[in-house]
């Protein structure tokens, strides 16, 4: 690589070049540095609760969509809708408020319409996504986060509605496609290896190496998980509720998919629980977050463990499930796995366990079920001819057969498509930000000491001066802003540049300190921390993507990756582009200098992923040559 990315003197000094230059740098003054940016109250929208009438008019306006009409204008508003009905319906049952937005959903009969939208954004992203994700890729974050964080929005909601028993007698058949919904799932979690279902990144350079589509499937990936996360929940309610719900939904379970030859196993594998990669702490996923598990904490089973507990013992124990099971011997060895499992300390926290672990061990002697009650009868044959099928998703597929990729090319030439400022603006407005997260972010864990490869709180505050020292070097900031403003305006509005410094001997006086850039998306520096959950996740970028839809063009976002300082999205500073001489500028006017004839070798330089340069390491004096001061040198822990 050369000594600097910066364009020489020689690039830039004859004729029109130069006078190009110098006709730019009589802009000074006109772009301030302060440009586009605006305080958080101008574009953050604090949400509260719904009123009842505002419940009623949403609840009401709820439809089904055609799949063509996914991510379209009139679908983003039915999103925005659904997500603020969660947030509220979330908030009564947290608070023991009147919950009047189930209430509205039962009087309204609109749960069989809400798990036909789960059905149809299930669907579509299994249909549709894959063919136009690569070209949507470098939109802005919340354009193609929003479709596929939809689904964990409507299974949220839809979880808050079940665990009402009227909810799920209004439901009526609209279960069974729910029934094979959460199979689907399931068989997801058991068919995936656990440390692949949520990828965890020890490296920031790996995320930063991450293309945008990489970046897309990595999030998709983690929003199913979630997903599949409330399933188990919802599969728990069913089965509290199985005598209100339609007998065909009994059999949906039992017999069709038989539930109990996915629990068991699931429970065994418990990807709900897994061991941090950075730390060695052992964490558990618990309100829709990653959470580490306190030394004291650690014999506590999960809530999702209890879930599955619960739902075996519904099934189980339920004299109409029992005399609908018939026992093969695979299926009595696989009910007769979960002996090992339960325990004294487990029957502390599940009492009622301690009646499935008798009928297990009576099981295991006999063979057969024994002392379910008065309602016991031997096994018998379903008594459905013609079962139920799963209308929903059966629909679905069969209109739209043949036509994915017609639809998929429809989406691309008039939905999904490159937004205005105006457009990015409504999008991060769209996600509903309740007031505790304007009062205080929802992030992770911080690192203690010791932690991550020996952090300390001393480390990290020299490393930060030290690198902000760099970040301020003129030629640091004009190399970040030509580097930025290289593919201009093909950039996602959250696009982020690293800068690091590769290992090498640490220099001295007269030497040069060898950095780069990589470019990556500010979306991505959160899957740093696993502990943050999709909603905040949602919450942090609909803020980020307000701010940014007024200052796309002006400036850039850049962050620091330093071994002993912090990357997250709250690492990513916004500055102002500029000239090689430090004036202000615009990326348009950056990008314009590059594609001048006779530079085509400076912009394939700049466009590149990837960007090498050096700056000189000296002592700082006054009228002296810009350089880094030796002094910051020992604070960018140059050694690995």
């Amino acid at each position: 690589s050369s000594e600097c990315l910066q364009p020489s003197g020689s690039d830039w000094a004859d004729g029109d070049s130069m006078a190009g230059f110098d006709g730019l740098d009589g802009l000074d003054g006109i772009i301030g540095g302060a440009a586009g940016q605006l305080d958080d109250e101008e574009y953050l929208q604090g949400f509260e609760d719904l009123t009842p009438f505002e419940v009623e008019y949403f609840v009401r306006d709820l439809k089904e969509f055609k799949l063509e009409d996914v991510g379209g204008s009139s679908w983003l508003t039915h999103h925005e809708k659904t997500e603020k009905l969660n947030w509220t319906a979330h908030n009564q049952a947290k608070e023991g408020y009147d919950e009047y937005v189930v209430d509205q959903f039962n009087t309204g009969e609109k749960i069989p319409t809400l798990i036909f939208d789960l059905m149809l954004i299930e669907v579509w992203k299994e249909k549709i996504w894959p063919l136009v994700k690569a070209k949507i890729a470098k939109f802005s974050s919340l354009r193609t986060y929003i479709p596929v964080y939809h689904e964990a929005t409507a299974v949220n909601l839809l979880e808050i509605c079940l665990y009402h028993r009227t909810s799920c007698e209004e439901a009526g058949d609209a279960l069974v496609d729910l029934v094979d919904y959460c199979v689907r799932k399931l068989r997801h979690l058991l068919a995936t290896p656990n440390d692949e279902l949520v990828r965890q990144v020890t490296d920031a350079k790996e995320v930063a190496d991450w293309d945008s589509v990489r970046a897309l499937d990595e999030q998709f990936k983690e929003c199913e998980f979630q997903v599949c996360m409330c399933v188990i929940s919802i599969l728990r309610f069913l089965t509290d509720h199985r005598v209100a719900i339609p007998l065909a939904v009994t059999t949906r379970l039992l017999e069709t998919h038989d539930v109990l030859l996915l629990l068991v196993p699931l429970m065994e594998k418990a990807p709900w629980v897994r061991k941090n990669k950075i730390n060695g702490r052992v964490e558990k996923f618990e309100e829709h977050k990653w959470q580490r598990v306190e030394q004291e904490d650690e014999g506590r089973l999960p809530k999702l463990h209890t879930q599955v507990w619960l739902t075996i013992y519904n099934l189980v124990m339920d004299a109409e499930c029992r005399s609908r099971y018939e026992l093969s011997s695979f299926r009595r060895e696989n009910l007769l796995r979960l002996r090992r499992y339960i325990n004294e300390v487990v029957v502390d926290q599940l009492p009622p366990l301690t009646n499935l672990h008798r009928t297990l061990e009576e099981m295991s002697i006999s063979g057969q079920f024994t002392g379910a009650g008065q309602g016991a009868n031997p096994a018998v044959a379903t008594p459905f001819v013609v079962e139920l099928v799963a209308e929903a998703r059966e629909a679905l597929l069969r209109t739209y057969d043949g036509r994915w990729q017609e639809i998929a090319d429809l989406q691309l030439l008039e939905v999904l498509v490159k937004e205005t400022p105006a457009e990015l603006k409504r999008l991060g407005q769209m996600i509903s930000i309740p007031k505790e997260f304007l009062e205080a972010e929802p992030l992770g864990d911080p690192p203690q000491a010791g932690e991550g490869g020996g952090l300390t709180s001393s480390n990290s505050r020299v490393a930060q001066s030290s690198w902000d020292a760099a970040g301020q070097l003129a030629s640091v900031c004009s190399t970040a802003s030509f580097f930025a403003a290289a593919r201009w305006p093909d950039v996602p509005v959250d696009e982020v540049l690293l800068l690091s410094a590769p290992e090498q001997p640490t220099p001295v006086v007269g030497e040069r300190l060898k950095l780069e850039l990589r470019r990556t998306r500010c979306t991505l520096l959160s899957t740093l921390r696993g502990s943050t959950s999709a909603q905040h996740r949602a919450v942090s970028d609909a803020a980020l993507l307000a701010r940014r839809a007024g200052e796309e063009g002006v400036s850039f976002l850049m962050a620091f990756d330093a071994q002993a300082l912090e990357l997250d999205q709250s690492s990513a500073r916004t500055l102002s582009f500029v000239s090689q001489k430090g004036a202000n500028r615009s990326a348009e006017q950056l990008h314009q200098l590059l594609t001048k004839p006779g530079r085509e070798s400076l912009l394939q330089m700049y466009s590149e992923d990837v960007a090498e340069f050096s700056v000189a390491v000296g002592r700082v004096v006054a009228g002296g040559e810009e350089c880094l001061d030796i002094s910051h040198v020992p604070g960018l822990f140059l050694s690995r």
